[in-house]
């Protein structure tokens, strides 16, 4: 496998800074396209207040008060109308994405790392410090299954909208696929190096992970590893573009943001704005920006394409 390294300058690129939270900013999220090709980001907080944003603009449109402790993981519904948020004050809340209002609040024995909706609104699955993955139902709040425990603390849970299953991924080197009908995981597959992040594109169709300073990348209809390529730095998050053209790399130790080309495997551009290191990274549903979450407590948004008009990016005519 080759090892990218970084030659290149870095490359002039004007991000657009949004402000609100007071504490790292650990993970970030787009949400599905809605009506006039419209979507939202919500960002977690160690500051414990999730905040909703206009996707495009980065305008702050609310933010959701109720936890009591850090904010690891904001996610929105497939319709954009809820959200789920995985917090250190042992719960894992769904709200109204609209209102802001509490709907429900699944306690754990442990801090919780992650959450996401596994295809409905109606079903949530977690991860956290107690190994454990589990389901629960919006319906029956006290009550939840647990699918599988992993050997390491849950890092992440993803669902895939595309093959219908949630995939979790530990501290460690694991990474399950699970039915969640059974529930069951139906596949294992292992990194090379401790995982540091794993994401899915928008479509769901591909699963990329950041494991020490190795960035991989699987086919989700089939599982077959399809990206493991090294580089010359520790790797905090690898997100695929929706067209699979691009990869936006973030440092654990340092303040870039890189850009690779996906068949090439090579850094096409490098780019500094936030002030600490990059924890996570995402494309917008339709691959015209990604947003970046770092340590100094902003989010980011970056044109995928810079010199073109979207959102509040504007061309100068001379």
């Amino acid at each position: 496998m080759p090892s990218t390294t970084s030659p290149l300058p870095l490359t002039q690129q004007i991000s657009l800074a949004c402000a609100g939270h007071t504490r790292p900013v650990v993970q970030l999220s787009f949400s599905n396209t809605v009506a006039n090709n419209h979507y939202y980001l919500i960002s977690a907080c160690k500051d414990g207040k999730p905040i909703l944003r206009d996707g495009s603009t980065g305008d702050w449109l609310g933010t959701f008060l109720g936890h009591k402790g850090a904010v690891w993981s904001a996610m929105l519904s497939a319709d954009t109308l809820r959200a789920v948020t995985a917090s250190a004050d042992y719960t894992v809340k769904v709200w109204n994405a609209i209102s802001g209002q509490e709907l429900v609040s699944f306690l754990h024995n442990n801090i919780v790392k992650c959450a996401d909706f596994a295809g409905s609104d109606e079903l949530v699955i977690t991860g956290g410090q107690d190994k454990a993955v589990r389901i629960f139902d919006v319906n029956r709040p006290d009550a939840s299954t647990t699918v599988v425990t992993h050997a390491a603390s849950v890092r992440s849970v993803k669902w895939s909208s595309h093959r219908n299953v949630a995939i979790s991924a530990d501290t460690g080197r694991q990474i399950n696929i699970i039915d969640v009908r059974a529930p069951s995981v139906v596949k294992t597959l292992e990194a090379p190096e401790n995982i540091a992040s794993i994401s899915l594109t928008s479509d769901g169709r591909m699963l990329s992970c950041a494991a020490g300073r190795r960035i991989l990348a699987w086919d989700v209809d089939s599982f077959d590893l399809v990206k493991d390529f090294a580089v010359d730095y520790d790797v905090s998050v690898a997100a695929i573009n929706p067209a699979r053209t691009r990869i936006v790399v973030g440092g654990r130790s340092d303040l870039l943001i890189r850009s690779c080309d996906f068949e090439s495997e090579k850094q096409i551009a490098a780019h500094k704005g936030h002030h600490g290191p990059v924890h996570d990274a995402c494309f917008s549903p339709d691959g015209h920006v990604y947003a970046t979450g770092s340590e100094d407590g902003t989010v980011r948004l970056w044109q995928a394409n810079p010199g073109s008009e979207y959102g509040l990016w504007k061309t100068r005519k001379i």
